[in-house]
This record gives C-alpha cells, structure tokens and sequence, in this order.
C-alpha cells in the first residue's frame, strides 16, 4: 500500500494504514456486538425464525440509516477522522450499558407480538447501529482523493472492516461467550471500542499533508462518468444485497442439517462468508480501478456467484448420490460438532492441539466447500459499485452512504423473504435457482445496452455462454426434497421421508422391513424412535406420578410420545403443547399415526412458539406440571430453556404443589442449576429431574394405575409389549440423589444464566462428567416420600442398590 499506487500523499498513505488497523478492531467489536446483542434478545422476543429474523432486520436497518446520514455529512465534513474516532466511542459507552437496557426492556415487554419485536429491537439497537453505519462514508471521504484510485480505497476499507467482523465473529463464537458470558464479551468490545476511538482521535489531530493531483489534470477531468443512470446504480445494490443475504440464509439451512445445531454452526457460517467478502472486497475493488469497461466487470462478478454457487451445490448433491461419502457421513448418526481439544493422560486431561485442529478442519469442510467460493465473487459488488458512482472525490461519502443503504435495504428485503417466503414454501433447492435466475438481470442490462448499440459482439458471445452454463446447472441441479432426501439416505441407508419447514428440515428414517418409521430428525439430528423402548412413557409417568396433573405444559413436541401419554390420563383437564418448529405437528401428524389421536384431542392445545416466549405471553397461566424436552444440552438456544432465570419462569407459572420435570442429558450442570431455584429436586439414572417448591410425594398406586390404562391404549408405534412392562416401582429405583446431595457434589460447578451460557459453549471448557450415585441415608429418606411402597416395592429398591455396588468402581 504504497503512495504511488494510491495516488495519496506519504503521510496520507501512513494514515490510511494506521485507520485501516483501528477499522478491523471497529470490525471485531461490531460483531462481538451484533452476536451477543441478537441472542439477549431471543430470551424475551424468542428463538423462533420469526423472532430471530425481525431482529436481525431491525439490526440492519439502523446500519442502513447511519450509512444514509453518514454519507450526507462526509461531503461536508473537515474532521471526517475526528468525527469517526467519536463514533468509536460512542459505540463503546452504548455497548457497555447495552445489557442492563436489553434485560430491562426485554424483561418489561416479553413476549411482545411479533411486530412489536421488530421495532422493539429497532429502537432498542437503533443508536449503536446508526453510529456504525456512518463509519465507512466517513472514512472512504477521508481518504478519496482521485476517481481512478477509489476503487482501491474502498476495497481495502471495506475488507479490512470486513476481515475484523469475520476475526469478531469467531472469537465471540468460539472463545470470549464461552469464557466470559454476555457481560464479559461485552466488555472486551467496549474496550476495544474505547482504544479505537482514543487511537482515532489523537491520530486525527495530527498535520495532514496535502497532496496535488498531477499537473495538467483539472478536478473535472479527474471525474469518472459512468453510462448507468444513479437510480441503476442503487436498483443493482438493493438486488446486490437481497442475492447476497438470501444466498446466506440458504447456507444457514443447509448446513445446519449437515453440520447440526450447535452454537458454533452460525458463527462458522458467517465467518467464512465474511472471510470471503473481505478478500473479495478488496481483489475486486482493485480490479475495478483497472478495468477499462467496469460496468462488465460488475456483472460478471455477479453471474459468477451464482454460477459457482450452484457449481458447489449440484457438486455436493453429486458427490452424495454417488457415494463419494465426504468424511462427515461416516458419522452421521452422531453429532457433528467441533470436539473439546482434550484428551486423557493417566487420568488427567491435556490439552491437544492435534485434536482441535482435525476436529476444526473436519468441521469446517463443508462450509468452506459451499460458502467461500461464492462470497469471494459476492465481495465485489459494492466495491465495483462505489466505483461505479463515484464521479468525483468530493461525492465519495454521499455515493457509498446511498449505494451501502440501498444494499441494507435489499439484505433485509432478500432475509425476511427467503425466511418468509421460499424456504418454507418452495424449499432450499428451488430457493437457490430463484437466486441463481435473479443473478441474469446484471448481465441482461449489460446485453440491452449492447445489441442497442450493435456493438462489443465478443462481448456478447461471452455474455450468453455464462448464462447458458448458469441455466444448464440451474437443469440438473435437484429439485424440491431431493438434496436433504439424498443426504439422509447416504448417511444413514435408511429410505426417508422429509418436509422442509421455515424453521428447519424434518426426516423420517423407514425401516427396511416394516416400511414404518423408526426415527425422526429435527434439524438433521435424532430426536425419537419408533416404537420406543418405555424411556418416554417412564419419564412422562413419574412426572405425572409426582404432580397428580390436570393441566399440563409440555414445552417441545419431540415425537409425540410423551404429549400423546399425558392426554391419555384420565381426568386430565388441558394439555398445552409448545412447540417451536413450525411445522412439526403436521409433519408427525401426517406419518407417524399416534398423533393424530393426540392433536385430535379437544383438551390438547398445540401452540408454535417459543416455550419462554409463551410464558412471558401468559403471565396468568398456571399449570400442575411442566414438562420440559428440547434438544441436548450443546444446541444452540438451550441454556434459554435450562437457566437459573428460566427456572424461576417454570417456578411463577406451577399451581399449588405444581412440579417441574425436564429431560437432563448433562447429568452434573443442569441439575446443579435446578437446585439454585427449587427447594426440592429428585434426580433419576434415566436422565429425570423433578423439581418443586414443596416436597415431592410419588404415588405408586396412581402410577401403577395409570402404567396399566396406557398400556391398554398403546398402539404398534407405542410399542404395546414395552408398555406392559414399564413398572413403577422399578421406575423409581432409578432414583440417584436429591437436592442437598447434587448441592454437595456438584460444588465445582457454576449456574447456567442467561448471561453465561457455558454449557453450550462447551468447546474450551466442558464439563467433566462424574458419576451420580445415592450417598448415605438419601435413597431411604427418598421411599419414606413414596405413598404405599410395600415390601415389594422396597425390594425392587434393594435390588437397584446391589446392582450399582456391583457398578461401582
């Protein structure tokens, strides 16, 4: 980055140097932002893609107005790097008190309609936003001098921002959440903030030296005039932006089935698509300053993302239905999550850099396989298009500010419908083709004005043999179903069943024999089985057997076994079932023939949302026992069920010697976390947690009578013999500990809050399981709570005690 090659003077060159270090830490901080704001956010409004999507837009949508006013006042701006240093910290002072304004607000208007959310967060966001929309008018103003170098100047400016955001992105994801919680990534942007804008502003007081554009060169014939109208201009960046953030959304999709739904999945995404911008930003923006014919170069640029995008796509299902079995579909009944880079030496764990590394590259090869080699073409676009606009140095600002919020406009536009619209409707393979076919408007515009002027035939010919390629891979690329069909069936040789809902992919795995399903995925990871071996109807007995329930909440579907045990007690008064896949009920309802009896039910309430969500929507409601089953324990958005703050949700909305009773498949964190919010908590062997404010009495009689009435209504999905055999007083030998036991032994462990969701950031810090065994006196002072255990009963309970003696080490 040289003074000759960007035509600055050498102290000017130097400063842009030095400000383009402070605009890859502002990168970093902004994200950092963004990642932590978006899911504080998602305790009070939700985690439903509705939710998440409003945010999201309403995030952008402040950028969008900061980058307008930015623009507007950089033409007039003398302290342009002055005026950015204190954009810096302003960020900084909001971001350091974001997150008592986000939990007050959200607290004060949860469970808010859906419209509400939007500007809720709007308005919650607006500021921070607005401040960081105006960073890059400003800065590009500062710096453009000559029409002819600023392209160059863009695209490092836009790059380098871009490179911090992907560097931001990952250390939040994977490192400062894990490490420090919410309030600790918070704090380290604010300091970053805080030094970027101290840096800034000294470093603007400086001298500037001024630089002559070469002699004979007047301002005017510095100027670049472009043939495409201004309104062109903005029209190709709206559509610039929908085609990018849709083809986003669609690589959140797909990989989330592929990858599973860990925590990571997102930041991975995004950080390899921001990679790809940065570098393409940059190369692209060069290259502009270069080309005789820039407004061609915009537009193979933009045939080209979709040309390789589907490239990639139809390679990948390709590589599927010839069994050339990527490494990820070795495993693909287990999930495919980054692994904790640790392994055992002589009983103690070592850190293994080894491990991280092969389970980080394992992780990341099919992002990187879809992801970087459109985004690096996507990067092109707004440099190519500031380029494009900008006549003069005296307009940079004005034109990126206009140009940038005309993009913002079409990223929220393209989000909320592919979220919307295509996916749910159409599906993610017909949703590539639909932005695959919006990418021949670019060269369209560019073949009218050629065959008007009848000129630039070569021009032409290539013109039309790239989108007859685009349209010959659009052919054979699959349609609706048949990628996530392929991919199930490669990775699990079962024939399978599947609906594409706006929120996720839903499968059903057939067995070969029956031909009746046998299990079911939800976001590409197994969720039941058919028919079940009893662990569903055990856990949903005991609860029941502890709380004598005539309203229940059952927060998360799953496969319907446990709602469909519930409605068949007798005297149940409602059942309410929240679930937040939107299309799950029918998909169960449709295939897997149990539900029907279920959702048919008058007293069965089905609702999609987000279980909080529902809560803080009905502060009145009360219930004798919720029942609570999401995904495991390293899903993104569990800790919002399982923190100490959900925990006390669960608590205000239980009746009268209501109980709480949840699925724990981290036996020593979650438990710990009950017992910070409940008096009284009942852990079992077959992952069972029963929590309530009162002492918890089980009533073997009500049980055994309510195990005999399910057997007799048990279908062949339920599994009629394993039915008949459940027996509850076995159930209850699986008793493992209560409340003043988990306390003591689990002293090491932390609460899951919803400002530090350790346990699902698990990657440098997981916990080390340690077995759960009774202590003491706890098993005995556990029958005393059982109503008419006889001696039958207690010898069942002598049983269990022999057999875990033998278990023990």
């Amino acid at each position: 980055m040289t003074s000759l090659k960007l035509n600055l003077a050498p102290s000017d060159a130097r400063r842009l140097i030095f400000f383009s270090i402070l605009f890859l830490g502002s990168g970093a901080a902004g994200l950092i932002y963004q990642i932590v704001w978006e899911r504080l956010l998602e305790l009070y409004f939700g985690v439903t893609l509705t939710a998440i999507t409003l945010i999201v837009a309403a995030y952008m949508a402040g950028l969008g107005l900061g980058s307008l006013y930015g623009g507007r006042i950089a033409e007039k701006q003398k302290h342009a790097l002055l005026l950015y240093g204190l954009l810096e910290l302003g960020i900084g002072i909001f971001g350091f008190f974001s997150p008592t304004l986000i939990l007050n607000i959200g607290q004060a208007t949860a469970g808010s309609p859906y419209w509400l959310v939007f500007i809720l967060s709007f308005l919650l966001l607006l500021i921070p936003t607005f401040l960081m929309g105006m960073t890059l008018p400003l800065l590009s103003q500062a710096f453009i001098h000559r029409v002819e170098t600023s392209g160059q100047i863009i695209g490092i400016l836009y790059g380098i921002n871009t490179i911090g955001a992907a560097v931001g992105t990952l250390a939040a994801g994977f490192i400062l959440i894990g490490a420090f919680g919410f309030d600790g990534s918070i704090n380290f942007a604010f300091a970053l903030n805080s030094v970027i804008g101290l840096l800034a502003v000294l470093a603007s007081r400086r001298k500037v030296e001024t630089f002559s554009a070469p002699e004979g060169k007047s301002a005017l014939q510095q100027k670049f005039d472009s043939r495409w109208g201004y309104l062109r201009i903005l029209s190709a960046s709206f559509l610039v932006g929908f085609i990018g953030l849709g083809y986003e959304m669609l690589w959140i999709r797909v990989l989330s089935i592929v990858n599973k739904n860990t925590v990571y999945s997102f930041p991975s995404i995004l950080f390899v698509f921001l990679v790809g911008l940065s570098v393409g930003g940059y190369v692209w923006g060069r290259q502009a300053d270069r080309s005789p014919r820039i407004e061609r170069l915009f537009w193979k640029v933009e045939i080209g993302v979709g040309l390789i995008a589907s490239l990639t796509f139809f390679l990948f299902w390709l590589s599927l239905r010839q069994n050339w079995s990527f490494n990820w579909l070795g495993d693909f009944w287990q999930m495919q999550k980054p692994l904790p880079p640790m392994v055992d030496v002589d009983g103690s764990l070592v850190f293994s850099r080894r491990v991280l590394l092969n389970s980080l590259a394992h992780y990341f090869l099919p992002i990187l396989v879809l992801v970087l080699p459109s985004s690096f073409l996507m990067g092109g676009g707004l440099p190519i298009l500031d380029r494009i606009a900008i006549n003069s140095p005296e307009v940079a600002g004005r034109r990126i500010g206009d140009i940038h919020l005309a993009n913002i406009i079409g990223s929220v536009f393209g989000s909320l419908t592919i979220s919307f619209l295509l996916l749910p409707t159409i599906g993610s393979e017909l949703t590539l083709k639909v932005l695959v076919l919006l990418s021949f408007v670019f060269p369209l515009l560019f073949l009218k004005q050629a065959f008007e002027q009848r000129s630039q035939p070569r021009a032409i010919a290539y013109s039309t043999f790239l989108i007859a390629a685009s349209g010959l891979l659009l052919f054979v690329t699959p349609g609706k179903g048949q990628f996530y069909t392929q991919l199930f069936e490669t990775g699990t040789g079962k024939e399978t069943l599947v609906n594409e809902s706006g929120d996720t992919v839903l499968a059903l795995t057939l067995d070969a024999g029956s031909n009746q399903p046998d299990w079911l995925w939800i976001s590409g990871e197994t969720n039941s089985f058919y028919p079940t071996d009893g662990t569903y109807e055990s856990r949903a007995l005991l609860c029941a057997g502890a709380s004598h329930p005539s309203r229940i909440l059952v927060i998360g579907m799953g496969g319907g076994i446990t709602a469909h045990f519930f409605q068949s007690i007798p005297g149940i008064e409602k059942v309410v079932i929240v679930e937040l896949m939107d299309e799950l009920g029918s998909f169960l309802y449709e295939n897997v023939g149990f539900n029907q009896i279920t959702i048919d039910n008058p007293l069965v309430e089905y609702i999609v949302d987000d279980g909080r969500r529902y809560l803080h929507a009905n502060p009145e409601e009360k219930f004798d026992l919720i029942y609570a089953d999401p995904l495991r324990w390293y899903s993104a958005g569990h800790n919002n069920l399982y923190s100490f703050e959900a925990m006390q949700l669960y608590q205000a909305h239980l009746s009268d010697n209501g109980v709480f009773c949840a699925y724990v498949d981290q036996p020593n964190v979650i438990p710990k976390t009950i017992t910070g919010v409940f008096p009284h908590v009942d852990q079992f062997r077959f992952r069972t947690v029963v929590a309530s404010d009162h002492p918890i009495i089980y009533d073997l009689v009500y049980m055994q009578t309510l195990a005999t009435n399910y057997a007799a209504v048990a279908d062949k999905y339920i599994n009629a013999e394993t039915a008949e055999t459940i027996q509850p007083s076995k159930l209850l030998a699986q008793f493992s500990r209560s409340h003043e036991q988990v306390l003591s032994d689990e002293k090491s462990f932390h609460f899951l809050t919803d400002t530090n969701p350790w346990l699902e950031y698990y990657l440098f810090n997981m916990p080390q399981r340690s077995p759960v065994w009774p202590k003491g006196d706890t098993r005995q002072k556990f029958i005393d709570r059982i109503i008419q255990c006889d001696s039958a009963c207690q010898a069942t309970f002598i049983n269990q005690t022999n057999q875990e003696t033998e278990e023990q080490p």
